[in-house]
């Protein structure tokens, strides 16, 4: 395993808390009262190179009113945890007192420097970690070397989904690999193996009341549904080949999801189907969430545009009325649409990324990955910047706190 020097990796930590802690935001005038929240994120720590896609990261902790950040994890001070440097994907807890996050053990396999990041299987070495935010306690959750995912707290915040892919992939794989849905009790920090999927997991979320899993397999439009105590999976809607996004309405009475080109809304039980946007040959892949009581859905497409950034376009849907418009138009590349506590805004993260001619001066490498936080008014469409896109960066979370 490489060894880096010490003095340097510290020498880096500080710059990259200074440049942190310099990082301006921004906030335009408007009468709308802006949300306000934390963002968890992974900033780079060391450039010298450590997985395939980068460099030894460290999770951060930044408000978006005032800026304030705070260094959440330190691997080099703290070795007794075996804390490794690939540390992304953070996730907060409902509650916002806790995160979860993707890292390896310190003393991971070297051929993360060939596996880690690269495709097809980019989650190689990486378990699965939480951090308490009163105590700042760190924590490994899982072990294994095939990667894990995670998909999500439990509504309560007593359990999370996480997935694991059973055996080691490799690029020239013929047939999917399978991977073991797992439910963790994150009180008693005991894990249960609920499902074995043949053909793989391409997604994963918690139902509403919390008592079950559901997720979709890859190759297959159905939606499966697996206990959370334990028991057989059983398909709770049909689909064909093609379809995929479900999400259910936070009232549980209406179902989301795409088929073919088009977004379509449904019974929860699939039944009276109803296409509300025809998408674009060029589109890529929607995203969309519900509104916090479940009348409106948030629509975010986003298609190339020749020789030009991407457009984005940010579209409500009201289900009561049964219309739909665009409120803003963005030539930015973002994802994750959430909506704020009252209603007003869609937060979006921001991804800039992408190549340079010349290498950066900061870490040596023609390739950049930054992301940021926006707030975009479903009123007017005007943006707001929650936080730049400043540090090089492998995830970012957010979660809103009450004004």
């Amino acid at each position: 395993m490489r060894h880096h020097n010490i003095n340097f990796i510290k020498l880096m930590q500080v710059c990259s808390i200074i440049l942190l802690v310099s990082v301006p935001c921004y906030s335009n005038s408007t009468e709308q009262t802006l949300p306000r929240g934390v963002v968890a994120f992974s900033a780079l720590v060391d450039p010298n190179e450590y997985t395939a896609d980068g460099g030894c990261y460290d999770l951060f902790l930044q408000t978006t009113h005032g800026c304030k950040v705070t260094q959440l994890t330190n691997r080099i001070t703290t070795p007794k945890l075996k804390l490794g440097g690939a540390i992304r994907e953070p996730l907060f807890s409902h509650d916002g007192k806790r995160v979860i996050f993707l890292a390896d053990y310190s003393n991971s396999d070297d051929r993360r420097m060939t596996m880690t990041g690269s495709l097809p299987y980019p989650n190689t070495f990486l378990n699965v970690w939480e951090v308490q935010l009163d105590t700042q306690k760190v924590s490994p959750v899982t072990k294994g070397d095939w990667g894990w995912r995670i998909f999500g707290w439990s509504p309560d915040d007593h359990y999370i989904c996480a997935v694991y892919q059973i055996k080691q992939g490799f690029l020239e794989q013929d047939k999917p690999i399978p991977n073991d849905i797992y439910v963790w009790d994150m009180n008693m920090r005991k894990g249960q193996k609920l499902a074995r999927v043949p053909n793989g997991v391409e997604y994963a979320f918690w139902s509403h009341d919390g008592k079950s899993i559901l997720y979709q397999s890859c190759y297959s439009g159905n939606l499966y549904s697996v206990p959370r105590e334990g028991g057989e999976s059983n398909v709770l809607l049909h689909g064909k080949v093609g379809r995929y996004g479900y999400n259910f309405s936070p009232d549980g009475r209406k179902i989301a999801y795409v088929d073919g080109d088009t977004i379509y809304i449904a019974n929860t039980n699939g039944t009276k189907p109803k296409p509300i946007l025809k998408m674009s040959k060029n589109s890529y892949p929607p995203e969309y969430c519900w509104s916090r009581d479940s009348k409106k859905l948030a629509i975010v497409t986003n298609e190339p545009l020749e020789n030009s950034l991407d457009s984005t376009n940010f579209r409500v849907y009201d289900d009561n009325t049964g219309k739909d418009g665009v409120v803003a138009t963005l030539h930015e590349s973002v994802k994750n649409p959430v909506w704020s506590r009252d209603g007003q805004w869609l937060i979006v993260k921001k991804w800039d990324a992408g190549s340079t001619e010349k290498p950066d001066p900061k870490t040596g490498w023609h390739m950049f990955r930054r992301e940021g936080l926006l707030a975009v008014s479903v009123t007017d469409g005007h943006v707001v910047i929650l936080k730049e896109p400043n540090e090089e960066t492998k995830g970012l979370d957010w979660v809103e706190i009450a004004n």
